[in-house]
């Protein structure tokens, strides 16, 4: 009890800051007895009274530009961007408020690695900004499973939330100049958000299927980074289960659709996408405590413009219930 309250103090301290959801999934939503995804948003509720929490962090490593090549890309008179990679790690707490209704809060860190630039009106000069690095955007998420699972119908739910502007908004580089938007670790715009999950299991398999789309609203030095559609579906697989311990197996396709950005008006033409991951993963779990990893791999990466590609995406965490 005592765990259990000194969790929920922790809770709603965090909720009068501004609250924040999981970004990558409802943190402990499979329970002890149920495989689940680890990316893609499964329609099962925490069940009520309970309070994971979980730590995670997600390194995105890119297909940074040389030099040469963005010099190259100045000299054709284009202004581009590059960086080497990205680190995601966030702090996450949810609430089974009732066996069908939930809320969630999620608190991250965002590293921008190396970033560099080149400019058609200095075609001849590489821009080293450095790293941006900070607390991000906290997001709200409430999920409310409106349909229960049973032998003949999967489970249903609908997911309402708000990304908060808490994030750095002023970051500079090394030079002392502050850093455009896109890679500040906050956007200073309130986002809404709404999405919609669906949940199957046979025995020890999963399936799962989740949407989740959300609003880009005007923030900081006048910037719209862009609506984006993101569309999973995983597949779970618990291996074994025995004296406290068990093993799932999971395999998630994950895609996001990002509107280009614009900038006091302006659009850049070097920005939007349509990406496709393919996204195997493991999860380890001991009586309430879990540990987990995911690797997701390009299928598809259709970028709007000049954009560094992603190599890889790793995801990797531990989650522990109250």
């Amino acid at each position: 009890m005592n765990k259990r309250k000194t969790a929920a103090c922790i809770a709603f301290f965090l909720f009068a800051l501004c609250g924040s959801a999981w970004a990558h999934h409802p943190t402990g939503v499979s329970g002890p007895g149920h495989s689940g995804p680890l990316r893609t948003l499964s329609a099962i509720s925490i069940e009520q009274g309970r309070i994971p929490v979980e730590v995670d962090t997600e390194f995105i490593d890119l297909d940074s530009f040389s030099d040469q090549q963005l010099l190259q890309f100045a000299a054709e008179g284009k202004n581009v961007h590059s960086a080497n990679s990205i680190l995601h790690s966030s702090l996450g707490i949810g609430y089974g408020v009732t066996n069908e209704l939930s809320i969630g809060l999620r608190i991250p860190y965002v590293r921008v690695n190396n970033i560099r630039e080149a400019h058609a009106d200095e075609p001849e000069e590489i821009h080293i900004h450095g790293d941006s690095k900070g607390i991000g955007d906290m997001t709200l998420l409430m999920q409310y499973m409106f349909l229960k699972m049973t032998e003949s119908r999967p489970a249903m739910a609908v997911f309402f939330g708000v990304k908060i502007p808490t994030g750095k908004t002023n970051v500079k580089d090394v030079g002392g100049e502050r850093f455009e938007t896109e890679f500040q670790p906050g956007s200073g715009a309130w986002d809404p958000i709404a999405g919609t999950a669906i949940t199957k299991r046979f025995g020890s398999l999963s399936l799962d299927v989740s949407f989740l789309y959300t609003l880009s609203t005007r923030g900081a030095q006048a910037t719209r980074l862009g609506d984006s559609f993101q569309y999973n579906a995983a597949a779970s697989y618990r291996t074994f289960r025995s004296n406290g311990f068990s093993g799932d197996l999971i395999l998630e396709a994950n895609g996001e659709w990002r509107q280009k950005q614009k900038t006091a008006g302006i659009t850049d033409e070097n920005s939007g996408e349509n990406v496709i991951f393919i996204s195997p993963g493991m999860r380890l779990s001991w009586k309430q405590w879990s540990a987990y990893v995911s690797v997701g791999l390009p299928i598809v990466q259709d970028l709007k413009g000049i954009q560094n590609k992603t190599n890889t995406k790793t995801l990797f965490g531990v989650t522990v219930g109250f």
